[in-house]
């Protein structure tokens, strides 16, 4: 595993970014806004002379963790669920083109780890995950895809092709960011359009208007799932789908909007 970097390389990989026309000026406006601990935690993973894949897929899942999850009585669920993801990518063919990082959020956001294999990745349990205090759903979703940004830049700089799905997982609206959800628009629809990014949105529960609160975060449309329901088999199923689509997108990146979205078959 690589060291994490300070802000000065992670400044210089988002500028490596707007010079690949990846982001523009405004999304990197809001990127050099993300420059505090958790982005550098994130933005570590697997030294590219470590991986053998050709090219490489990021997925950074973000998991909320906030009371409200203890409330409906998902974290049980939440957590079985997040297992049985990483087993499914254990189980696919595209495994070794895979790299996941694992964040959870309440008031606190927190990089479970960084990008590394998938037979490396953390499964959840009651020790690292437990639902607790706020949302903070625009600062862990920006300091993702900062953290996203940088080490693909690095990945890219090797000579290592790399293309990006991030994924939220949230039962409720943001309640205590510092940061508005029109800086997540204007990063999020610059990523879309780079075509090497596919954003994902998922809504868990009555307890907010998911699909509004996923479009002002400039999510598209076709890449947004709502799950009322909240007992256990019908969470299982989420993350069955969240896992599929997760590997459907590693074979071919799916291109913005409702045509081909995230959630699409």
């Amino acid at each position: 595993m690589s060291q994490s970097q300070n802000p000065v390389d992670i400044g210089n990989l988002f500028a490596g970014a707007q010079a690949a026309g990846i982001v523009g000026a405004a999304g990197q406006s809001v990127l050099t806004g993300s420059l505090g601990p958790v982005v550098i935690a994130g933005a570590a993973g697997k030294d590219a002379e470590d991986i053998t894949a050709s090219d490489v897929t990021l997925v950074t899942l973000l998991v909320d963790a906030s009371s409200s999850i203890h409330g409906y009585g998902l974290e049980a669920s939440v957590r079985e669920g997040q297992n049985h993801l990483v087993e499914a990518l254990s189980a696919c063919r595209e495994r070794d083109s895979m790299l996941l990082s694992l964040w959870t959020f309440n008031d606190d956001i927190r990089v479970v780890h960084s990008y590394v294999g998938v037979d490396d990745a953390a499964k959840l349990d009651a020790k690292t995950y437990a639902g607790v205090g706020g949302t903070r759903l625009y600062d862990a979703w920006l300091d993702a895809l900062a953290a996203n940004v940088a080490y693909a830049q690095r990945l890219r700089d090797s000579g290592t092709p790399c293309k990006s799905v991030v994924v939220v997982v949230t039962d409720g609206e943001d309640s205590c960011s510092r940061r508005r959800y029109a800086e997540c628009a204007r990063l999020s629809k610059e990523l879309v359009a780079s075509e090497l990014f596919t954003l994902a949105f998922v809504g868990v529960g009555n307890g907010a208007a998911f699909t509004k609160v996923a479009k002002n975060m400039g999510v598209p449309d076709g890449n947004v799932l709502v799950q009322k329901q909240t007992t256990p088999s019908a969470i299982r199923a989420l993350f069955r789908l969240v896992s599929q689509s997760t590997i459907r997108a590693s074979q071919a990146m799916v291109g913005p909007g409702p045509a081909g979205g995230f959630f699409t078959p």
